[in-house]
């Protein structure tokens, strides 16, 4: 059984993929569940909720990098500029990027980099 810190190497590769996976779906997401009028079941809002956050803790965890947080920048800027996103959408995509995603992302970094083994050099005494 490999381990997930074997399964998401820290390479360009995998930051790329994470990156192409948070901007995908993100994308999907604002135009099609953030931007919709229509009644919405509540298991399915559930879902839908719960997604994007699963999707910050992972993508934090897959790059461990401060830089990740530069992506939580994405979803509110597509509804400022995206066609046919409510442009008043951009305010609770702050808010939720700000809490709970960034905390998230925190997260997933501070495990991973928990979890990774640390390499100690010879002549600390």
């Amino acid at each position: 059984m490999t381990s997930w810190i074997e399964r998401t190497p820290q390479t360009m590769a995998t930051h790329f993929k994470a990156s192409l996976l948070y901007l995908g779906f993100m994308s999907a997401w604002v135009y099609g569940f953030a931007n919709t009028e229509r009644h919405i079941p509540g298991v399915v809002m559930l879902v839908a909720l719960v997604l994007p956050m699963l999707l910050h803790f992972g993508v934090g965890f897959a790059m461990p990098r401060e830089e990740t947080l530069a992506l939580l920048a994405y979803p509110p800027f597509l509804a400022l500029v995206g066609p046919g996103v409510d442009t008043a959408l951009w305010i609770p995509l702050v808010m939720m990027m700000v809490f709970p995603g960034a905390p998230l992302v925190l997260l997933g970094l501070f495990l991973r980099r928990r979890a990774e083994p640390r390499e100690v050099e010879d002549h600390w005494f």
